[in-house]
């Protein structure tokens, strides 16, 4: 089975989620200020520790300036606080999604 793919992505006007519909019929939700602390980039995330340095509770109202595919592999995301060095992959965007607002991910 091919690994599913993201097949678009809009913010939900009701919650301000990011949405992201995947190819084998997903939708996951994605609320901005916990995709802000899941940034896999070494300013969050200690290269050597793997420590993460970042928590939700720094990002209160942070948004979502722009979404920008990068290859067939990741979206690069720019926030509102300045925010733009992350590389979320698909593997870990399904990694932190939410499906139907649950905390867990699908499996």
């Amino acid at each position: 089975m091919d690994t599913p793919r993201p097949t678009g992505a809009r913010i939900d006007p009701a919650t301000g989620h990011l949405l992201v519909p995947w190819s084998d019929g997903v939708t996951l939700r994605y609320p901005i200020d916990a995709l802000r602390a899941a940034c896999p980039c070494a300013g969050c995330v200690d290269e050597w520790t793997g420590k993460v340095l970042v928590s939700i509770e720094m990002f209160p109202g942070v948004t979502l300036k722009s979404l920008k595919q990068v290859g067939q592999y990741a979206f690069n995301v720019v926030f509102s606080d300045g925010h733009d060095t992350g590389l979320y992959t698909w593997p870990r965007l399904r990694e932190i999604g939410r499906n139907d607002g649950d905390a867990a991910p699908p499996t």
